[in-house]
Formats: structure tokens, C-alpha cells, sequence
């Protein structure tokens, strides 16, 4: 039996052109815009779709409505549609490992913030490599955290409060807003410089923590100053100093914690931008381009002076070194307490 001879180049050519007639003839919109589509794929534009968000916490909480507010902004710059994923859980390594394993097309993109760069210290064990399988973007903004002690409690700066705490072992309880969290660690930095000693009371978030502080069940915790300074300016808890390089803009009265006989003291909350390992230099130089702007609208700016949050623009490189710098800082604090993740 002879073998049919294979069809000529021409000829497969033409059969392809005739199908791609009869469907367009079908439907000339629908070709004509998967047409389109094909053509700016292939030409390098990004986006050309919607973009999916992820982001490592609950609706409603700091890091949601940062996501929103930016993700807002971006639909607004490229005319797509931002869709928000919270994937919570296992303090942020079910929404690192998920973008982890996305295809790195720009299509993915996941709001980085401390809880990124503690993983690597909190688990013996984990199924990414936060420096190798992520692409930095860029930063976003920066926010300090606030020590505040109960009503109860005497004393009034730092260094009143290291000298009630060991004038008192085993009477000074720490309220956590979750091990391995920024207010956390705050805490625990607080009291390795402070050489003192407190019991850690953990909650699950900083508003049951704080709760218990207004309450007098705790005598100290620390957290973000968006859930504290309420309390505070309620006259319900006392803030004893932020934990920024400098003071805040919003409360300049409040000293930092390293003007306060702790040099060198610093724990920030921060958040920025990262996408799958791979993502194209083209696709990373557009978002960090939208990121910039958006923070230049009079929306952002409102949006994070609310959350007592400041900008922070930043290079995909520069991003990509601080959070090289932070796993070794909060890795530093993370081991020192013996924490691990529960």
C-alpha cells in the first residue's frame, strides 16, 4: 500500500485560511477582537485582560483595602478589570505559594507585606523560596506600629515601662496580635532591647488584643496605629511611643520608641508588590510605572493617610533587596523568641 503523499505547505495554507473565513463570517466582532487580542499579546502589551489580585488577608483588614485602593487605580490606568482573591491562611503561605505557582505572564500579582518575608523563619519547611520564586515590583507604602500599655499601668515613656516591667517578673502580660505578626514582633524586639521579661497572651488579630488591653487583661501590646489610635485618642489605652525611624506625621506628640534610650529600635508594616517568578522586564517596568502614579492621586494619598501609612515608591531592585534585608531582620527577632509557626 503507498502512503498518501503529506499535503504541500501551500495547500495547508490554504485550508487554514479557508477556516478561519467561515468563522469569521460567523462572527466578524468576535474574530476581529480575538484577532486584536492575538496581535498585542504577540507585540508585548500587558494588560490585555483582567488581572487577578491576591492578596494574603481578610476582606476589610489593612492589607485588603491597600489592595483595593491600588488595584482601583490600575483598572482605572489600563482599562481592565482588577479581580481581588484573599486567600488567608497559614499566616500568608497559602496566598505566597498559590502566586508562586502561577504562569509569571503579569497576570498575577500578590501584595507583599512583613508576613513574606517572616516565612522563611517561621516554618523549618516550606514549598517556595520567597527570594527565587517571586519577582519584585515595588514597594507601595510604609506604616509604623504603636506600643500602647492599659490604662492601669503607671508608667508613661519607654524607659518607665522597662523599669515597671522588671520591677514586676512574672506580673506583665503581652497582649499578641498573632505569633510571627509585625505587632508581634514589635513586642518581642521591645522587650530584647528592654532586657526585661513579659508573658505573651496571643489573640487572633490586633482588635481582640486590643480589646483586652482596654479591658486590663493585658498590661502591654503593640499593633498597627490605624486599630490603636482610636483606643487612644478614647482615652481607653495609653500609646507609649511608634516604632518608625521617625515620628509620625499624624502624631507628632508620640516619640519613637529609639528616641526613647532604644537605639536602633525599628519594625515597620509595610506592603509592596510582587508577581510570579519569570514575569517579563517589559510587564514589571508597567506595573511599577503604575504603581508611582497612583501614588500621586489625591485618592491613594487620602486612602493612606487613613491607614496612618505614608508612600513609598520604590524600584523592583530596591524592593527586591529590602525584602532580602527584612527575612534577615524579622528572622533575627523570629528565632531569638523561639517562635514557629502554629
Amino acid at each position: 500500500m503507498i502512503a498518501p503523499r503529506p499535503a504541500s505547505r501551500r495547500a495547508v495554507a490554504d485550508r487554514h485560511a479557508s477556516r478561519l473565513r467561515a468563522v469569521c463570517a460567523g462572527s466578524a466582532m468576535a474574530c476581529f477582537m480575538a484577532l486584536g487580542a492575538a496581535s498585542a499579546v504577540a507585540a508585548g502589551a500587558f494588560p490585555v485582560k483582567p488581572v487577578r489580585f491576591i492578596v494574603p488577608f481578610a476582606a476589610g483588614g489593612a492589607a485588603d483595602v491597600m489592595a483595593r485602593t491600588i488595584g482601583s487605580q490600575f483598572s482605572q490606568a489600563w482599562g481592565q478589570t482588577m479581580i481581588v482573591d484573599n486567600r488567608t491562611g497559614a499566616g500568608g503561605l497559602i496566598a505566597a505559594e498559590l502566586t508562586a505557582r502561577a504562569g509569571g505572564d503579569g497576570y498575577t500579582l500578590m501584595l507583599a507585606e512583613p508576613a513574606l518575608a517572616s516565612l522563611p523563619s517561621l516554618y523549618s519547611k516550606l514549598p517556595i523560596d520567597v527570594m527565587r520564586d517571586f519577582t519584585p515590583l515595588g514597594g507601595i507604602a510604609t506604616a509604623p506600629q504603636v506600643m500602647t500599655v492599659a490604662g492601669s499601668v503607671t508608667a508613661r515613656g519607654a524607659q518607665e515601662l522597662i523599669a515597671y516591667a522588671r520591677a514586676n517578673p512574672g506580673k506583665v502580660n503581652f497582649g499578641s496580635p498573632g505569633r510571627g505578626t509585625t505587632g508581634d514582633l514589635s513586642g518581642e524586639l521591645f522587650r530584647m532591647m528592654g532586657k526585661f521579661e513579659f508573658t505573651v497572651v496571643p489573640y487572633k488579630g490586633a482588635v481582640p488584643a486590643l480589646a483586652a488591653l482596654a479591658g486590663g487583661e493585658v498590661t502591654l501590646s503593640a499593633s498597627s496605629m490605624l486599630a490603636a489610635m482610636p483606643l487612644v485618642k478614647a482615652g481607653k489605652i495609653r500609646a507609649v511611643g511608634t516604632t518608625g525611624p521617625r515620628r509620625h506625621g499624624l502624631t507628632p506628640e508620640l516619640p519613637t520608641m529609639a528616641e526613647q534610650g532604644l537605639p536602633g529600635y525599628q519594625i515597620m508594616q509595610w506592603w509592596g508588590l510582587v508577581a510570579p517568578r519569570g514575569t517579563p522586564r517589559s510587564v514589571v517596568s508597567t506595573i511599577n510605572a503604575a504603581i508611582g502614579q497612583s501614588l500621586n492621586t489625591p485618592e491613594m494619598k487620602d486612602r493612606l493617610a487613613a491607614l496612618y501609612a505614608e508612600p513609598w515608591p520604590s524600584s523592583p531592585e530596591a524592593f527586591g533587596a529590602f525584602i532580602r534585608s527584612e527575612i534577615d531582620a524579622l528572622g533575627k527577632i523570629i528565632r531569638a523568641a523561639g517562635i514557629k509557626a502554629e
